[in-house]
Formats: C-alpha cells, structure tokens, sequence
C-alpha cells in the first residue's frame, strides 16, 4: 500500500513538475499547479523515507529524499522572502529546477529496476548503465536549466503579473 502511494505521487509530481516546467511563469495557475507540485514532493519523499525494503535501514535513497526535501523547501522559501532577498527568483528558478531533475534522476533510476526490458539490457550489457542513463537525464536538464533561464527569469520579471503567492491561497 505504501509503495503504491509513493508511486502515484511520483506520477503526480512528474506530470505536475513538467507543467510548471513547460508553462508561463508567474501566472496564478503556475502558483496553483506549483504548490500541487510541492505537495506532491513532500508526499513523495515522506513515503519514501519510510520505506527500507532495498536494505532494511536508512540508506542512500533516504539521503537524496532528504536533500529533495531541502531544495523544495529553499525554492519556497525564496519566494516567501522575496520581498528582502536580492535575486530571489533566480534561485527559486534553480531549486525547482534541480528538484525536478532530482525527480526525473530517480524515475530513470527506478524505471532500471522495475522495467524488464531496461532489467535485460542491463543484466546482458553492463551494471552501469543505470548510472549512465541517470547521468545523460541530469546532463541534458542541466543543459535545459542554464540555456532557458535567462529568457524565463526575463520573461517573469517584465510581465504585468507579478508572482503572488498570498493572493492564490
């Protein structure tokens, strides 16, 4: 049951995660399907630091969860503090960004060892293609990530619509 929750909140935040990716920013609907988004990660890396059928204990996974936990939570605190911190949106930008790719990093991991074709492939070529696959999908968000946000962050900062978050709740 558990595994089942933590699964759909995957889907979530990887559906969700890539509307806010691909879409307009600072519009009400981005902070509407954005906290959607949030609350998808902590319901992902909460179900996730209870799960220990991998080693019976505490271990890497549970790590990268807690460090998922802090760049979401680092994003929202840059935009709770905007109003005092200089380049607040620059960083919001990148933490949420790097959460994203931090989901998408552990899909391709788990889809390794829960895929049977991606199972054969790397039981017939070599154990490090999970590494190699995980690797490509963080190269090429990085990619992504620096070559938009310059055209992002322009877009957001000239647009009518300020990013508000206290007028969505």
């Amino acid at each position: 049951m558990l595994g089942a929750f933590h699964a759909v909140c995957g889907i979530f935040a990887l559906l969700l995660g890539a509307w806010v990716f691909l879409t307009t920013k600072g519009t009400r609907r981005h902070v509407r399907v954005g906290w959607a988004y949030v609350g998808s990660m902590i319901c992902l890396n909460a179900s996730s630091l209870v799960i220990y059928r991998l080693t019976g204990g505490f271990n890497l996974f549970h790590g990268l969860a807690i460090l998922s936990l802090a760049t979401i939570g680092a994003g929202m605190a840059q935009v709770r503090w905007r109003r005092t911190w200089r380049n607040w949106l620059w960083r919001h930008y990148q933490y949420m960004a790097w959460s994203y790719v931090g989901l998408l990093a552990a899909t391709c991991n788990e889809a390794f060892v829960r895929i049977p074709v991606l199972i054969h492939l790397t039981d017939t070529t070599t154990r490090w293609l999970p590494l190699f696959g995980t690797g490509m999908v963080v190269t090429l968000s990085a990619l992504v990530i620096f070559s938009l946000q310059r055209r992002v962050l322009t877009r957001v900062q000239a647009s009518q619509q300020p990013l508000d978050v206290a007028s969505v709740r």
